[in-house]
């Protein structure tokens, strides 16, 4: 007999965390970087499992962290799952982005309000007009996770792509110009598009981790591995504390999410 449709897609979630879905805690962590998954693995002490993606759950905050990879179907396809998980609150990205405007440093936090739709994935689940944007119950815990550590969140609009070497077009540059663009990356076009139709709670907090528009901003590997070495625990402070304060408050945020769709 046919497998049904959310028959399927938990299976797939399964299958491709190698978890059980009963595993997975209230708030997720998803990133596309091996080295955060492992990072927050040591720090929690959490169950580790795998397929095509990485989990580790953290029962102790309630919280999950998935390592899904890069690119807008994987993110797709991840939000797309977890939307079928029963007792899912928030999800918060935490992945890295190309900084564009020029007011802009290497380790600057990013909170966006909205993604440019320059990926071609979300088109299967919203159409072309539909803006991508976060929920804004989730996103002001980001912003407040950002100041409570002493950092000045940036918020504004990213451009999400796929194509990953659109450093040399010089036509595209101009655009994101134009445009007033904040920073480029992957991914977020699509996990907000996904979202909002599944009305999952999703934010993001992105570190700028090169400005590749300046000269000599690209990253390299030298530059690659600095921007561990000197971001990467702060950044899982933050996230780790947007999580603490989501959980606290959730009675709260569920009742303004209740607004947002």
């Amino acid at each position: 007999m046919q497998l049904k449709e959310h028959e399927y897609v938990r299976q797939t979630l399964e299958r491709y965390t190698g978890s059980a879905l009963e595993s997975f805690c209230d708030h997720l962590l998803i990133t596309n970087f091996k080295r955060y998954q492992q990072r927050f693995l040591e720090r929690t002490g959490g169950d580790y499992s795998e397929g095509n993606f990485r989990v580790v759950h953290a029962a102790d905050i309630n919280c999950s962290m998935i390592d899904f990879g890069i690119g807008s179907p994987q993110a797709a396809l991840l939000i797309n799952c977890l939307a079928y998980l029963d007792q899912l609150k928030s999800i918060i990205m935490l992945g890295m982005c190309g900084g564009i405007d020029d007011t802009l440093e290497i380790g600057d936090f990013l909170v966006p309000t909205a993604a440019i739709r320059g990926e071609g994935t979300s088109r299967h689940y919203l159409p072309p007009e539909f803006p991508a944007i976060p929920a804004s119950s989730v996103n002001l815990y980001c912003i407040g996770a950002v100041k409570k550590l002493g950092r000045t969140p940036r918020c504004g609009i990213v451009y999400t792509t796929d194509r990953r070497l659109w450093e040399f077009d010089q036509t595209f540059i101009d655009y994101l110009h134009r445009q007033r663009i904040l920073a480029i990356e992957m991914e977020l076009g699509t996990l907000f598009s996904v979202a909002y139709k599944y009305e999952l709670p999703i934010g993001s907090i992105m570190l700028v981790s090169d400005m590749p528009l300046k000269s000599r901003g690209i990253k390299g590997k030298a530059l690659h591995e600095k921007i561990y070495l000197d971001h990467m625990d702060l950044h899982l402070d933050i996230a780790q504390n947007a999580v603490v304060s989501l959980d606290g408050n959730w009675e709260e945020v569920a009742g303004k999410l209740h607004f947002e769709w």
